[in-house]
C-alpha cells in the first residue's frame, strides 16, 4: 500500500511538472495527426506537375484542416507557438516521421538505401559512423536555420575512405521557395580542405558522397544542413523537419591499410626445377663394350656383328617447388 502511495505520487509531480499548452493552440496529439494527414496529401499532390502542383497542395491542405475543423489561421498560428518550442515539436515529427515509414512498408515499399544500410554497425568495411542526433528540425529563424556536426577521426579511419552523408527530410511551407544546403568539409593532412556541397529542395531521401582522397590521411570531418528563407522574410508557414541521418564509410580494400600502398597481387605459379646430378650418364651416350680381357691384359672386343652398346639414360629428377 505504501508503495502504491509513492507511485502515485511521483507521477502526479511528473504529470505536474509537464508543460501543456494553451487551449487556444492545437494539442499535440490531434497536432499529430493533422501533420501525418497533411504529408500523405502533400505526397499524393506531387503527382502533379507546374502550376496545377501548387493548386493541389493547397486543395489538399484544405482537405486536411477542414477534417479536423481547423482554420488554416488557427493552424498557422499553432505552429508558431510549437516553432518556439523546438523540442517539443520535434517530438511530435518524431512520431509523424515513424508512422509514416510504418505504412509505406505497410503498403508494399521495398527496402531502401537507408534501411539498407542501417543494419551496417559503427566497425568494418562498410559502417554507419554517425553517432549524433538522428532527427532536427529547421525553421529559416536565426539560431534555429542551422544544424552543425562534428565526426571524429580516429585509427578505424583508411586512407582512401570514401563517405555518404543521407537522411530522409520533410517540408511544411505556405510560400516561398523551398531551399537547403547540406554540406560536408573534410580536413587531410597538410591542411587540405575539401567542401562538398548539394542543395535540398523536395522531400525524402537526400545524399551526399565524399569522394575518397588516396593521398592524404583524413584529420578532421564536419559539417551542417542549412535552411534558407529563400529571400521570403513574411511569418509564414516554413518548416524542414530532418529524420534518418546516416554517415557511412567505405574502406577501399585495395589500399593497404599501414602504409598505405597499393596492394598488388603476387602470382603464384607452379614453377619445376631440374635437380642437378653431376655423376648421372648422360643420355643416349654410346659406349664401346668390354666383353673380356685377353691374356697379357688386352681387351677383348665384341664381334663385327653385334652392335654398339646403348646405355640406357638415366631418369631425370623434378622437383615441385611450393
Amino acid at each position: 500500500m505504501k508503495h502504491s502511495v509513492t507511485y502515485l505520487f511521483v507521477l502526479m509531480l511528473v504529470l505536474a511538472c509537464k508543460p501543456t499548452v494553451p487551449s487556444e493552440y492545437i494539442q499535440p496529439d490531434e497536432m499529430e495527426e493533422i501533420l501525418y494527414d497533411y504529408h500523405i496529401a502533400q505526397a499524393m499532390s506531387r503527382t502533379s506537375v507546374g502550376s496545377e502542383a501548387d493548386l493541389n497542395k493547397q486543395v489538399y491542405l484544405d482537405a486536411v484542416l477542414k477534417k479536423y475543423g481547423i482554420s488554416e489561421a488557427d493552424f498557422d498560428s499553432s505552429l508558431v507557438y510549437y516553432y518556439s518550442r523546438a523540442d517539443r515539436f520535434k517530438e511530435i515529427y518524431s512520431h509523424v516521421s515513424e508512422r509514416l515509414n510504418d505504412e509505406a512498408k505497410a503498403l508494399g515499399a521495398g527496402v531502401g538505401e537507408l534501411n539498407r544500410y542501417s543494419q551496417y554497425s559503427t566497425t568494418g568495411d562498410t559502417a554507419n559512423i554517425w553517432t549524433n542526433t538522428s532527427e532536427v528540425l529547421l525553421i529559416p529563424r536565426p539560431t534555429q536555420n542551422r544544424f552543425d556536426f562534428t565526426v571524429k577521426v580516429d585509427t578505424t579511419f583508411h586512407l582512401g575512405d570514401s563517405f555518404m552523408f543521407q537522411f530522409m527530410s520533410e517540408f511544411l511551407y505556405q510560400t516561398g521557395s523551398k531551399d537547403a544546403v547540406v554540406c560536408v568539409l573534410t580536413k587531410y593532412e597538410g591542411d587540405s580542405i575539401i567542401q562538398t556541397a548539394n542543395h535540398v529542395s523536395i522531400a525524402g531521401l537526400s545524399q551526399i558522397r565524399v569522394p575518397a582522397n588516396k593521398d592524404k590521411k583524413l584529420k578532421e570531418m564536419s559539417g551542417y544542413i542549412y535552411l534558407s528563407d529563400g529571400g521570403d522574410l513574411s511569418d509564414t508557414r516554413k518548416l524542414m523537419y530532418v529524420s534518418q541521418m546516416q554517415l557511412i564509410r567505405f574502406h577501399d580494400k585495395s589500399i593497404n591499410k599501414t602504409d598505405g600502398t597499393n596492394k598488388k597481387d603476387s602470382v603464384q605459379t607452379d614453377s619445376l626445377q631440374r635437380i642437378d646430378n653431376p655423376g648421372r650418364a648422360v643420355p643416349d651416350t654410346l659406349r664401346r663394350r668390354i666383353v673380356g680381357r685377353r691374356p697379357g691384359g688386352t681387351p677383348l672386343r665384341p664381334d663385327p656383328g653385334v652392335g654398339p652398346h646403348r646405355v640406357a639414360p638415366r631418369p631425370v629428377e623434378l622437383k615441385k617447388v611450393q
